[in-house]
């Protein structure tokens, strides 16, 4: 038996902990605005999930979230949103086991090249991925910034295979958002593993990904018995 050709790789929260460092600055930024503003007995953990509910990504609903939490301060407000936009990728890290698993992938036999499929803006990924150290460990990256396409449309993954010289067929797919990465990756018929570090049950009324793994580690010896 020998791994599928090209193996593709989600990045965020798959091969780095992006909602670890995103927890990570919003702490940083909401408690550091709390404590200058003299407030102390406000749930910051409340406030965080609050943050994430109202936009998992962005930053201009801070000065009303901090006015719903007691903060009249509105220049405290814009330092802390100000904050969170300069430190874009405090605390981002490679998974620990993540640049040894990519390693192992890569050397397994069958396996002709690897490659990411990642949403957000060109320049941002590309510097997380540069940050990452993660250009020697890769063939390309495919960045919907870039393609003017966003996961799940299945036109990046049919980018991906392109790049990689595959049909569908030929290639799997590794993420962890079953909305963007497990959907994507099936509208555009490529195999997938879902990335379920919570072990939760499938959440979507879809057909559920054909393989899952809690942990980076198992996906050497997954792909390695196809």
């Amino acid at each position: 038996m020998t791994a599928p050709p090209l193996v593709l790789f989600d990045l965020d929260d798959t091969l780095c902990d992006y909602s670890g460092a995103r927890t990570g600055r919003l702490r940083t930024a909401y408690g550091d605005a709390f404590a200058a503003a003299g407030i102390r007995d406000v749930d910051l953990d409340a406030v965080i999930a609050e943050s994430l509910e109202i936009h998992p990504h962005g930053s201009h609903h801070f000065p009303a979230l901090l006015a719903r939490h007691g903060m009249s301060d509105a220049e405290l407000a814009q330092q802390a949103q100000r904050w969170y936009l300069g430190n874009r990728f405090r605390g981002l890290a490679l998974f620990s086991d993540a640049q040894s698993v990519l390693a192992q992938v890569r050397a397994l036999p069958g396996v002709r090249g690897v490659g990411l499929i990642t949403n957000g803006p060109a320049d941002v990924q590309r510097d997380k991925i540069d940050l990452l150290g993660l250009w020697s460990e890769v063939d390309f990256a495919v960045i919907s910034g870039e393609v003017g396409v966003e996961k799940p449309d299945p036109v990046i993954f049919h980018e991906a295979l392109r790049r990689g010289n595959v049909d569908s067929a030929n290639a799997i797919y590794i993420g962890d958002s079953p909305e963007f990465d497990m959907e994507g990756a099936r509208a555009a018929e490529i195999r997938r593993i879902w990335m379920n570090r919570a072990g939760i049950p499938w959440p979507l009324n879809t057909p559920a990904p054909e393989l899952e793994t809690r942990t980076l580690s198992n996906i050497p010896a997954i792909l390695a018995s196809m």
